[in-house]
């Protein structure tokens, strides 16, 4: 594949052998993803210098968000998703939602108690996380009896998939409050242990999660966004009017810089495409936003 150039493969061939070797979709987004923070990082400091901002890191952390809700569809719908490029991207954009969440939970946490051993109590978080995924794995595998019943009491009355998922989300939720962490970092631990232990036959679990999240919970979340939303504290502060096109302008370039990565192992359409999508930004860097707001 690597010597077939007359017939225009040759160049295709050897893209997709880059990225199945050397730069893998791991490098890649591994790679973009530290890009990023380090970007993000200098522009908290610059904005920070000019006296737009108190904690530079804050900053950082929100420039640097990614919504994982927005890449995954759009993959999905071009057929892309299954392929090293696509794997390439759902990696960065992965890397980009925990790592800004995990990170923010410290940073809060530092920010709020200092740098004491209730910060470790972050790790209590994980140790939850490992322990009820062994239990899962343990239930689903060795207790043929359990899948059984959850599939018999899965009708339309009992929805006991569902209802056990929001359990699994309410614990990791009161976790989080009890160990004084961010409720989006358990929140998201709490999917991410119903998406390992998802079986195939539990497709109809995510379209119902998904239509009560999007059709119920974030609507709510957004709605609540828009009642406190300050409009005169903007247009009435001329530097609050000058940081806003200085942050969308932000936004962007902590985005499509990094992406350069992927030349590495893609073409220049297929790396200016994963700044585009990566510069997808929706329900987190407004939770990151309130975050910083009450901090």
């Amino acid at each position: 594949g690597l010597f077939r150039t007359r017939n225009g493969n040759g160049k295709k061939a050897r893209a997709e052998t880059l990225s199945s070797h050397k730069w893998g979709p791991i490098q890649i987004g591994s790679l973009v993803f530290v890009v990023t923070l380090l970007l993000s990082t200098t522009i908290g400091f610059i904005f920070q210098a000019l006296g737009f901002v108190e904690n530079p890191w804050m900053m950082a952390l929100i420039l640097s968000t990614t919504s994982l809700g927005v890449v995954v569809p759009v993959l999905k719908e071009k057929g892309i998703s299954s392929g090293t490029y696509g794997q390439s991207l759902l990696i960065a954009a992965l890397i980009a939602d925990f790592a800004t969440m995990f990170l923010i939970t410290v940073l809060v946490a530092i920010v709020s108690v200092g740098l004491t051993l209730e910060v470790l109590l972050i790790a209590v978080l994980f140790i939850a996380f490992v322990l009820m995924y062994r239990f899962g794995l343990f239930a689903v595998h060795r207790l043929p009896f359990v899948g059984r019943a959850l599939d018999e009491l899965s009708s339309a009355t009992s929805q006991i998939k569902v209802r056990l998922a929001f359990t699994i989300m309410l614990i990791f939720v009161a976790l989080s409050e009890q160990t004084g962490t961010e409720i989006i970092l358990g929140a998201f631990l709490a999917g991410a242990i119903i998406s390992l232990l998802k079986r195939p036959e539990d497709h109809d679990l995510e379209e119902q999660l998904n239509s009560i999240g999007f059709g119920f919970f974030i609507p709510i979340f957004f709605i609540m966004v828009g009642v406190d939303f300050n409009l005169s504290a903007l247009t009435e502060s001329p530097q609050a009017l000058l940081l806003a096109p200085l942050l969308i302008l932000a936004a962007f370039v902590v985005k499509f810089v990094p992406s350069l990565v992927f030349k590495l192992a893609y073409t220049w359409r297929e790396t200016f495409g994963a700044g585009a999508i990566l510069s997808a930004r929706l329900s987190l860097i407004i939770a990151a936003s309130a975050i910083g707001q009450r901090l």
